[in-house]
């Protein structure tokens, strides 16, 4: 009897085993399936694309390349695919100063004027802490380099760009009272890094990261005759045109500059979950402070900002959410983490028409989308003006508010803030009762404001 109760254990725990591997295996069919449809318009062998990896808990759970990174010789895109970061490299220049921070060869607070020579007069309230959360005021070195006449194909160094950044005239406003993005901070924080430490930038960054965590196939891009191995190029697409845009003599680091690919962004990825090992460079004391400093949060004119140090934190639909977003000659970048749920995603892609930030939302809206829906259940239901007369339905869909009425626009809604949201071009601002619930919604479309309609069921 006791040995046939052992067996029966057995029977049940294999049953179980067996099931959790068979419901396994149906959500990852279900995840390939559904990304594969979100990126097949780049999946062809004619045209750029995409590639994006998934991870949960810092590993991997979807790996793959959508189109063509070398139109030229036909190489298609991988993991193994090395790609232009744009401003996503931002998050990795911030952790190089931070670093520098924490070690205390860097003071936050002192003004920029300390560590830059010849620093002007009219940038001397600069200090190193607006550098990261473009509070600075400083004007754009793109922006500047376009009045100047200066090309993004011109051969420049990090240097040059500093300079560039000098002749700026005046600021925006005043440090710390404002927020305005400028890539003239963060090439200023590389430079910065290169002078405490006495490395080139890329040098030092090789040196304290990327080396320690086994990422051999990134860099960042301060020399244009540098050989790139399996990179990706970058094209304009439009009107079925495809026109190659790739930078090539563009050798400016800081604000961007990093190459990587999908298989050494998952060793990125661990170090920022935990669960990485590594020797030398940073250790692991410096790597808990700099977690925690680099999402501290900022300030502009004494309001907090969702921007942080070279990463932004927002709220998507109820569920936390830290991201980042480029834009460069062709090439589009965006990472992705929802911290409390375990996820995150990074999709990058080498044509001036996609939009991976989107990309990533429909990944997360398929993965989350228990989450998502009941955060929007409550601003379901049957809207009415009675003296217009006008109806307007609100409902979830895969993980999503979507609106209908009869004409335009309808369809998925976007949230801006919690009870502020956007269908098309028209603003929908709601409102509760004094317990709390969604009582109805102003709309505004630009020629007819806040006109109100009341929760009918």
């Amino acid at each position: 009897m006791k040995r046939y109760l052992q067996l029966s254990l057995i029977a049940v725990l294999l049953a179980s085993i067996h099931t959790d591997i068979l419901c396994a295996q149906t959500v990852s069919n279900g995840l390939n399936d559904r990304v594969d449809e979100i990126f097949s318009q780049y999946d062809g062998d004619e045209i750029p694309g995409c590639a994006v990896s998934i991870f949960q808990d810092g590993q991997s759970i979807f790996n793959k390349g959508y189109g063509i990174a070398n139109l030229d010789y036909g190489i298609e895109i991988s993991d193994s695919t090395r790609f232009y970061m744009a401003s996503v490299s931002k998050h990795v220049t911030a952790s190089a100063a931070q670093l520098l921070i924490i070690r205390g060869e860097l003071d936050e607070h002192a003004p920029v004027g300390e560590y830059v020579e010849e620093w002007p007069e009219w940038a001397s309230e600069v200090r190193v802490h607006h550098l990261f959360n473009h509070t600075s005021g400083l004007p754009d070195i793109y922006g500047l380099m376009r009045i100047g006449g200066m090309d993004i194909n011109d051969v420049m160094d990090l240097e040059d760009y500093i300079e560039v950044i000098k002749k700026g005239e005046e600021l925006m406003f005043e440090p710390g009272s404002d927020y305005s993005y400028t890539n003239s901070g963060y090439s200023l924080l590389a430079y910065l890094v290169e002078e405490i430490s006495g490395l080139s930038f890329p040098e030092f960054v090789h040196e304290e990261f990327f080396e320690p965590f086994g990422m051999n196939a990134s860099h960042f891009h301060n020399d244009r005759t540098l050989i790139i191995p399996n990179r990706a190029i970058s094209y304009q697409v439009s009107g079925g045109n495809i026109r190659r845009s790739y930078p090539g003599n563009f050798q400016g680091v800081g604000g961007g500059g990093l190459y990587t690919t999908l298989q050494d962004w998952e060793k990125w990825e661990q170090f920022w979950n935990g669960s990485l090992s590594w020797e030398g460079g940073i250790s692991q004391d410096e790597a808990n402070q700099l977690k925690e400093s680099l999402l501290a949060p900022s300030f502009a004119g004494g309001e907090e900002i969702p921007y942080r140090r070279g990463l932004r934190m927002e709220d998507r639909k109820g569920v936390r959410n830290v991201n980042h977003g480029g834009s460069f000659q062709g090439f589009k970048t965006h990472y992705s983490r929802y911290p409390d749920a375990g996820y995150s995603m990074v999709t990058v892609c080498n044509r001036g028409d996609a939009d991976p930030g989107s990309l990533n939302g429909d990944i997360a809206d398929f993965i989350l989308q228990e989450q998502f829906e009941n955060y929007l259940s409550e601003y379901t239901g049957r809207f009415v003006n009675d003296e217009l007369p006008a109806e307007y339905l609100l409902k979830v869909e895969d993980g999503n508010l979507h609106l209908e009425r009869r004409l335009s626009p309808n369809g998925r809604m976007n949230e801006v803030e919690r009870d502020v949201w956007e269908a098309g071009s028209w603003d929908f601002e709601f409102f509760r009762d004094e317990n709390g619930e969604i009582a109805g919604f102003l709309v505004t479309t630009g020629r007819a404001e806040n006109v109100e309609f009341l929760k009918a069921d």
